[in-house]
């Protein structure tokens, strides 16, 4: 194909001191003087690239697992494929959280094929080997003997946990290297606007039954793009917009959509924005209906008495969208959910899915609540299907167009950086500034300036 055999951009031979404003690959090209932020496309598309990637992201990176929610239950257990890693994450008969490499230790023969269940052990298919829920083996089916009284008395036939389990607020984060900075440590100031999402409800938030899994065309990093990008909201997704004014009644609508945007450190990147667009939360709007009314003014003045005017009116009207880098994404506006975006390879990505609620919400509420989920976000959703189609079209046009670099300059001249690290910026929330600053962070992992590990 066109472009094909150019050499392929590599990691600038620089000292990770250099500023944190600047690239440190030549995947990157900044040009400060004229305001011009560009990406390589073999970031997309080269096959070496995503094994890098591999190797120092998603080995590296906290990647999130799962919602306590998800397993309620003493002995619930759900399988995830994080990272590349098949996984077991589950509760054991005393509600301790664990999550290990699904794979038994005999002959490394996939475990468990279940999604999802509650199981007081673990066998292996193969040749009976049973794990109980902390993962230690507690028997081999074996009528004839044949193993020592001692076999396992070190351990080392037990299923294999994760390097590293930590949780915020119910979220669950597997790490694969024990090196690694701590959870908090790492998500830094995307606390502050995890809270704004988990203090809606005093009884926590859970996971909504079912959820939606789907495979795409393209590269993984091309989502993740999307998903903190407002700029496209009302062009690509125009007939989203039209629907919105006719539920507010509204013909202004659209003008209300303003807000900031930027990076929190550490790649993780957001925007928030008043979008008059009603939040089952606590924000009515008519095509909620009238029984809701009151409902969502009870809890407004809940969140008020919490919190105060300032942060309880934040809670209640403000939306926002939000990445934990590299590939965990919160959508907190007509609904919440919750993303992921785990890549297969350079051009196949899985997506993940999963709607989220405060537990004990009254039934209309959550009626309510899902309904907008699906509008915007189900397979013959307003919006979504919009988003595929542009993957695949950006998958095509990077297969063949001779075009290399693309742009990401959008009110570059215009942000506020702290400290000189793009990491750390805001901005008009359409402009790219949350863009830039997932992209600085991926830069430095890439080329070795990053760690993720503690001092």
């Amino acid at each position: 194909m066109p472009g094909n055999t150019e050499r392929a951009p590599t990691a600038k031979a620089q000292h990770p001191a250099r500023a944190l404003h600047g690239a440190l690959t030549d995947f990157i090209r900044i040009d400060d003087a004229n305001g011009r932020f560009e990406i390589n496309k073999r970031v997309f598309t080269d096959p070496a690239v995503f094994e890098k990637e591999r190797a120092l992201i998603f080995n590296k990176c906290w990647l999130y697992l799962g919602h306590e929610s998800e397993i309620r239950n003493p002995k619930d257990f759900l399988t995830r494929n994080i990272g590349g890693r098949s996984l077991i994450f589950n509760r054991d008969r005393n509600s301790k959280v664990h999550a290990f490499e699904n794979v038994c230790t005999h002959r490394g023969t996939s475990l468990e094929v279940r999604t999802h269940d509650n199981a007081n052990v673990f066998t292996c298919p193969y040749h009976g080997w049973v794990f109980d829920g902390e993962g230690v083996l507690r028997d081999q089916s074996s009528p004839a003997g044949g193993y020592d009284e001692g076999f396992n008395a070190d351990g080392r036939y037990n299923l294999m946990p994760v390097a590293r389990l930590e949780n915020y607020r119910g979220l669950y984060f597997v790490n694969f290297n024990p090196k690694a900075v701590d959870l908090v440590t790492y998500l830094g100031k995307s606390r502050e606007y995890l809270d704004l999402i988990f203090d809606q409800s005093e009884d926590g938030l859970e996971v909504v039954g079912g959820s939606q899994h789907l495979v795409n065309g393209g590269n993984w990093k091309v989502l993740t793009d999307n998903l903190v990008d407002a700029y496209h909201g009302n062009i690509l997704h125009s007939t989203y917009f039209e629907f919105l004014t006719s539920r507010t009644l509204d013909p202004k609508t659209a003008a209300t959509f303003l807000g900031f945007g930027g990076g929190l450190g550490h790649g993780h990147n957001y925007w928030e924005s008043t979008f008059a667009v009603g939040r089952p939360i606590a924000h009515w709007i008519p095509a909620f209906g009238e029984a809701a009314k009151p409902l969502i003014e009870a809890k407004k003045k809940e969140l008020m008495a919490r919190f105060g005017d300032e942060r309880g009116e934040r809670i209640a009207k403000t939306s926002r969208n939000m990445t934990i880098f590299p590939n965990m994404m919160i959508v907190d506006n007509v609904s919440i959910s919750i993303r992921t975006m785990y890549p297969e390879s350079e051009d196949r990505v899985h997506m993940n899915i999963w709607a989220m609620a405060p537990k004990n919400e009254p039934d209309l509420l959550r009626r309510v609540r899902l309904d907008n989920h699906l509008t915007f976000t189900g397979p013959a959703g307003f919006a979504h299907p919009d988003d595929y189609e542009i993957f695949e079209r950006m998958r095509e046009g990077n297969k063949t167009s001779t075009l290399e670099w693309q742009d990401y300059s959008k009110g570059m001249k215009a942000e506020e950086i702290e400290d000189g690290d793009r990491r750390k910026s805001r901005s008009d929330f359409l402009n790219e500034s949350q863009q830039r600053a997932w992209w600085t962070q991926w830069d430095r992992i890439i080329a070795g300036a990053e760690t993720l590990e503690q001092e």
